[in-house]
């Protein structure tokens, strides 16, 4: 049997995203020979960022120009006068642009991506050539990590069905079925697996679906990944989507899918396939109770196939875990720790072990964990062995700011060869921690920030604006523990993201929103994928309110941090620290110190 893993547009293009590479190892070490797996993200970006695609475009952009030259509909939207527009500008920035993409490209993936200035113009390069390229679908608009569909929503399951088959604004479709569909269906693949991990795929990853059953319709299609985990309740209401897919595989992928391939080389019984959301005889089925992997018997995630020469990066920068789920999972606001029900430690030793083999594999130091959070004992103990094994690996990761996280383990985090933290701040007020649930302290949260900034460890903080009963003299308390910590601000590798807080289907706070001031709760009529909700409070900041200070927020941070490379990419951000240690390291020291 042959297996075919996919993974669409968009993501971020530095890096490879952990999914197929779990999934793929698994399957391999289960004996499963034939298996390919394919990041068409970073492949589809990488066609579109040459010459020989820009001269089809132009080509493209003249018809489109002259046939609104002589038809037009209203002033905005598509095919109208603000689209002839566009187009007109795109044509005059076409010369600029094409004899400068390939160049911007390559400099990303070579010594040039560490020259700050020459990183931002490429990335500025690359950004206007994809508006470029966009402007024949208007008003859709490419970005190198979004895709931005406003006629369309991608909460609504009839928007997407119309989305998919829309010509003139989807622009997956052409490319697809131009340069894809055809080596994708040379393979003969039996079972083709898709990865849908990010609303920005929602669009380019259901059009290829579509695709591929139209040009096959025997094969055995299967969509997995977090998206459709958060959507279980509401796939028993959708059947149209399963027009498009066989099933769907929710929470953890990897004994599910190697099921899912016994069945088909066998008797077909699909009740058998854990996880799997299924259509039989018109009826949709969700096969339960949901299982989850012990991890300790997961093999290294498996990269093989994926072109790492291809990601805009100097160096190929691996994504890892050590562990799934969160030990704390208690935050109000948090529905991530959906994806894994339940947090499961892997074993420190088999985790170096696995970075070993990778690091060896594939020539590179360079990783980055995906785990919600890092429990303090088993980071001890890995560190130790990353020491104790001399394997000078680099590496970034996510905490909290607990006070049993100790200035002795953010030292031998360091000396192991962690380069930065993440850290869910949320809030600095007290009360906003405190009703969060949090748990953790002001004085946790400075004593923290500074033992790394003394260690040189680089810090990334998330916070929240907006959290229900939240005042704006809250919310600005926050923001100056940010803006007015300049040690903190100016340090090398400091990174801040502001979110304004959204109601999240499946998040703590709705199994008792009325405790957290919530008076009512409104469910979009139309949006029957809808991931959040709107809601109206009791007291504190009104959504519109919170809006307007997380505006004022945002723009406050933005001031004083530094957006590239490192509040772009973690990837990135990773690279430039690690170029930053070595060049220290090799600066003479003066004599005596």
């Amino acid at each position: 049997m042959k297996i075919s893993l996919l993974f669409p547009p968009t993501w971020h293009p530095s890096q490879p995203y952990l999914s197929l590479p779990s999934l793929t190892g698994f399957l391999v070490q289960a004996g499963v020979k034939n298996v390919t797996q394919r990041d068409l993200g970073i492949e589809l970006l990488d066609t579109i960022l040459t010459q020989k695609y820009g001269e089809e475009v132009y080509a493209r952009l003249v018809e489109k120009m002259k046939k609104l030259e002589r038809e037009r509909t209203g002033d905005t939207g598509p095919n109208s006068a603000e689209h002839y527009a566009r187009l007109v500008e795109s044509l005059d920035r076409f010369p600029y642009l094409i004899d400068r993409i390939e160049p911007a490209k390559e400099s990303l993936r070579g010594e040039e991506f560490y020259e700050i200035e020459r990183y931002r113009e490429s990335l500025f390069l690359i950004d206007k050539w994809l508006e470029l390229v966009s402007s024949i679908y208007f008003p859709t608009r490419l970005t190198v990590v979004d895709n931005q569909f406003s006629t369309y929503s991608i909460y609504s399951s009839k928007d997407l069905m119309k989305a998919i088959v829309d010509e003139e604004q989807n622009p997956y479709i052409a490319l697809f079925r131009e340069r894809f569909l055809p080596s994708i269906l040379a393979d003969r693949p039996d079972l083709v697996g898709v990865s849908i991990t990010a609303t920005s795929q929602i669009i380019p990853g259901l059009t290829l679906c579509r695709l591929i059953k139209q040009a096959n319709p025997e094969v055995h299609l299967t969509i997995g990944g977090s998206i459709f985990t958060r959507l279980v309740d509401n796939l028993r209401r959708c059947p149209s989507l399963f027009d498009l897919t066989d099933d769907f595989i929710v929470f953890e992928g990897e004994t599910a899918l190697l099921e899912l391939v016994n069945q088909l080389a066998g008797k077909r019984d699909f009740s058998k396939v854990p996880n799997l959301i299924h259509r039989q005889n018109g009826k949709i089925t969700v096969n339960q109770p949901f299982y989850s992997e012990n991890i300790d018997a997961l093999p290294a995630p498996n990269y093989d196939g994926f072109p790492l020469g291809r990601y805009l990066a100097p160096k190929t920068v691996l994504p890892v875990q050590f562990s799934r789920g969160c030990y704390y999972k208690d935050c109000a606001f948090c529905a991530l720790t959906l994806d894994h029900q339940n947090f499961r430690q892997k074993d420190p030793g088999k985790t170096v072990d696995d970075l070993q083999m990778l690091s060896n594999k594939y020539q590179t130091p360079y990783f980055f964990f995906t785990d919600e959070c890092f429990a303090l004992s088993p980071t001890k103990r890995m560190c130790q062995q990353l020491q104790d094994r001399n394997l000078n690996l680099q590496w970034t990761c996510e905490m909290r700011f607990e006070k049993n996280l100790s200035r002795d383990l953010l030292t031998q985090m360091r000396d192991a060869g962690c380069l930065k933290i993440v850290f869910g701040l949320e809030s600095f007020n007290q009360r906003m921690m405190d009703f969060m649930k949090k748990g953790i302290a002001q004085a946790s949260v400075r004593r923290i920030t500074e033992d790394c900034l003394d260690l040189g460890i680089a810090i990334h903080c998330y916070i929240i604006a907006g959290f229900p009963t939240e005042t704006e003299e809250e919310a600005l308390e926050t923001m100056n523990f940010i803006v007015e910590n300049k040690r903190l601000h100016s340090s090398y590798g400091f990174s801040c993201q502001p979110c304004l807080f959204d109601l999240e289907k499946e998040a703590p706070i709705m199994s008792d929103p009325g405790s957290y001031g919530i008076r009512r709760i409104m469910r979009p009529a139309s949006e029957d994928l809808s991931l959040g909700f709107f809601y109206e409070v009791q007291e504190g900041m009104t959504p519109d309110q919170a809006e307007r200070v997380y505006q004022h927020i945002y723009g406050k941070i933005s001031e004083v941090v530094c957006e590239l490379p490192f509040n772009y990419s973690m990837a990135d951000g990773l690279l430039y620290i690690a170029r930053a240690k070595d060049q220290a390291r090799q600066v003479p020291q003066p004599t005596g110190s």
